[in-house]
């Protein structure tokens, strides 16, 4: 009787039938041969070499963005992996900028600016942007209209001070206010004088409503050090290069399964970068795991019961657009989709997989963690720090279950969108080791009889979400047409 049962009870309670996902002799075997190729033949070291060093920094639907995905294609294609192809998306906007910024303060006294122009920034009109400077208090309706009279038509200041503590639902809620008094521009703190930390103030692949500027922290604080005492002026200007309305092509490759084809792993990191450097962290050693994971699982000659898919997406930096992209076109298909896996965390040793908040994906891992011991990374975190960070974040919000490479990132955070994210930071056997941990989780998911973890529902999901203090951003960006 209870060998009866306990088929139809797996059937009945799916939570129960993945509460721990089994590991065979065999995926075990195949797992210690992809974990020693990995470690000893490794090529991801190379690939962001490559990369990095070769196409250089990687800006959403710019030149090199293109030529980096005809690279990956012929990577993918080299490795003899099937179904090579890309899938492409439109970005409102395009941009890179065509000359470097220049500006300095012109009263009370002359004094040059550390400035660059902010990511998705307009040009300043010719001549530049001049004007008196206003610092914000308050980045809140209530604070900006505290200073309504003093704003429009000057360039407003603001700090770390002027965001606080805010949600960044609350932080657009506040730019989209202060717009409509019609400042001339905005100047924000960047990095110490002299280092650009890039980002942009849009989440959508939109150009601002008005040119922005980074200003180093010292000239910041110089700024509103001359504030106290009297009026400040300042000048600055800079060019960009914009297009409108431009495809941009997320890479996609598959290994096909033996058994269950139609049941898909997904591996995926986002191929673009920001421009100061060259991209080879942030998120080249991600691009580099992808394809290294697929050359290992490719040459093990053991293909898992799942199909494995590759995928490499564009406009992470603007607002997490490809791999939203990607979901919104393959909306029918997340049933068969049995777990993501995301590298976007740099190459400092990976510790294990964030769960961000799922319990049952870490029951799910239980029997995976004894694979992933001996590379000292058979742990999980249920942080939920960086939610709405990378490119796991649209299958999670329908229910797909997701995993993103646990790293340390105190390094990764000082190069991170900065002239110091270069290739020459990142270190080989690290990288190979988050390589490895990928590669094993990856394949003993998709090689396992059973299922990894359930799927959530949508009330289960936003349950998830309120557990996390993130429901009123997601009903934000939601309402904005931001997440699938």
């Amino acid at each position: 009787m209870r060998r009866l049962l306990l088929p139809i009870i797996a059937l009945l309670l799916p939570g129960l039938a993945s509460a721990q996902m089994p590991v065979s002799p065999e995926t075990r075997s195949a797992v210690a041969g992809i974990i020693g190729d990995v470690m000893v033949n490794g090529q991801a070291y190379e690939y962001d070499r490559q990369l990095a060093d070769t196409i250089g920094p990687r800006l959403t639907g710019s030149d090199n963005y293109v030529h980096a995905v005809a690279w990956a294609q012929d990577k993918f294609r080299s490795l003899g992996l099937a179904n090579v192809h890309t899938e492409s998306f439109t970005i409102p906007a395009t941009w890179e900028p065509e000359t470097p910024a220049t500006g300095r303060i012109t009263a009370p006294r002359i004094q040059q600016l550390h400035i660059y122009s902010l990511g998705w920034s307009p040009s300043t009109p010719a001549g530049g942007v001049k004007g008196n400077v206003v610092y914000l208090e308050h980045l809140t309706i209530e604070g900006i209209d505290a200073q309504k009279a003093k704003l429009a038509g000057n360039i407003v200041l603001m700090d770390s001070k002027s965001l606080g503590d805010q949600p960044f639902s609350q932080i657009i809620k506040g730019l989209d206010h202060l717009n409509g008094l019609g400042p001339k521009a905005l100047l924000l703190v960047g990095g110490p004088n002299g280092i650009e930390s890039a980002t942009a103030l849009t989440f959508d692949g939109s150009l601002f409503h008005s040119p922005v500027a980074q200003v180093g922290s010292e000239d910041t604080a110089l700024i509103k050090r001359m504030l106290d005492n009297g009026p400040v002026a300042v000048e600055f200007s800079f060019k960009n290069r914009i297009r409108k309305n431009v495809k941009v092509d997320n890479v996609v490759a598959e290994i096909p399964g033996r058994d269950l084809p139609n049941e898909v792993v997904i591996v995926a990191g986002h191929l673009d970068s920001w421009h100061p450097a060259t991209g080879a962290q942030d998120n080249g050693t991600g691009v580099a795991t992808v394809i290294d994971v697929a050359r290992a699982i490719k040459t093990s000659g053991h293909p898992p019961r799942r199909t494995v898919r590759f995928l490499l997406v564009g406009g992470e930096e603007q607002g997490i657009l490809g791999s939203t992209a990607y979901v919104r076109q393959h909306k029918a298909d997340m049933a068969s989709i049995d777990c993501v896996l995301i590298s976007d965390t740099g190459a400092q040793r990976a510790k294990g997989w964030y769960l961000m908040g799922r319990d049952d994906e870490r029951e799910a891992l239980k029997n995976v963690e004894p694979l992933l011991a001996g590379l000292g990374s058979n742990d999980t975190t249920p942080s939920v720090e960086f939610l709405f960070q990378t490119d796991h974040i649209s299958f999670d919000l329908l229910g797909v279950p997701t995993l993103v490479l646990w790293n340390d990132v105190d390094k990764y955070f000082k190069l991170h969108h900065k002239a110091s994210d270069s290739f020459d930071s990142v270190n080989q056997a690290d990288l190979n080791q988050g390589v490895a941990t990928t590669a094993a989780t990856t394949y003993a998911i998709a090689d396992s009889s059973q299922p990894f973890a359930p799927h959530d529902t949508p009330a289960q999901t936003e349950e998830w979400l309120k557990n996390a203090k993130q429901w009123d951003d997601y009903q934000f960006f939601k309402n904005a047409g931001v997440f699938p």
